[in-house]
This record gives C-alpha cells, structure tokens and sequence, in this order.
C-alpha cells in the first residue's frame, strides 16, 4: 500500500466516521440547536457551525469519554461560541418550528406541538446555563455526562439543575397554569 493510498482511505475512514456519528446524533443535536436559537436562520447557522466544530474535533476523540459526550462538549463549545458572537444584536422572532413526533392523530400532533412550543419559549427565557442544563439532561446525559459537558462538579450540577427544573416549572405554571 503506498503511502497515498492510506491517505486516502484514511480520510475515508473519517468521512465515514463522521457521517456516521452525524447521522446517530442527528435529533440530538437538532435539539441542542432549537435550545441555543430560536430564529429558524440562525439556527441553521448554529447547526452548520457545530457541525463543522464536530469534523475538526473527530480527529482529536480518544476515546476518554462516550462519543455521545465528546459531541455533547462539541456542541455546546460551539453554541455558547455563537451565543457569545450574537449576543449583542438584538433578535426577536418567536418559535416558527417545534420538534415533535410524528403523531398519527393530527388533532394530538397540534396538541403536542403546541406544547412543546409552550416548553422551548419558557425554556428561552431562562439563563443560558440553565437551559444548557435542562436540554442536556433531556437528552438523557448523566450528572458525570453533564459535568464533562460543562466543565463543573457533578454535585454542582445537580444543584444547578434542580434550580433549572424550580425555574421552569414556575415559569410554566405562571404562563400556563397548572
């Protein structure tokens, strides 16, 4: 084999790879995306740029944590980046699409729709850090998944999300009642 035909099946190893871990990430990071923008523009701006933090950092996984983790801290690196980018200019633009399931009832897909609508814009007006927490947790990461996220203790996590979940849950109930 020469030294330019491992080359290439090296990168096609990777391209591989990562259309791979894109494609069995994908709902995920869709909602990670739909947690950090609300303007559907943006957010397809978002999920290019993590998209593209995520080829650059594939290289670099070693294997220390799940691959669920290391594009969990991809993900968020690069949104807490684009939030910090944008966040001075001002945007204000409801939530136009909500991810929900497929319902076979269009009458429980209007319901469910509505619904989530109801819990991404309560989730938009808590802090960043808060809504970091709470959309990872529901994508079911661990508090030791969540600490290799975010870079803090596990038990600071759970504090933290709990308040999340209070601040939530407050926010909910004052908009939509019980």
């Amino acid at each position: 084999m020469t030294m330019q035909t491992a080359t290439l099946q090296a990168m096609q190893n990777q391209v591989e790879l990562f259309e791979a871990t894109i494609r069995n990430h994908q709902q995920s990071l869709a909602r990670i995306v739909a947690t950090y923008e609300r303007i559907p523009a943006m957010q397809q701006e978002l999920h290019q740029e993590i998209l593209l933090a995520i080829w650059k950092a594939l290289g670099n996984f070693n294997g220390e944590s799940s691959i669920h983790t290391f594009i969990y801290r991809v993900a968020h690196n690069q949104a807490i980046s684009h939030v910090s980018k944008y966040a001075r200019k001002h945007r204000h633009e409801n939530l136009e699409t909500a991810m929900v399931d497929d319902a076979s009832d269009p009458m429980q897909h209007v319901v469910q729709s509505q619904r989530v609508n109801r819990l991404f814009n309560a989730m938009h007006r808590l802090p960043l850090l808060q809504r970091e927490l709470l959309s990872l947790s529901l994508e079911g990461l661990s508090y030791k998944e969540l600490a290799e996220v975010t870079g803090m203790s596990e038990s600071n996590v759970g504090v933290r999300l709990n308040r999340a979940k209070k601040a939530l849950k407050s926010i909910m109930e004052s908009d939509y009642g019980r």
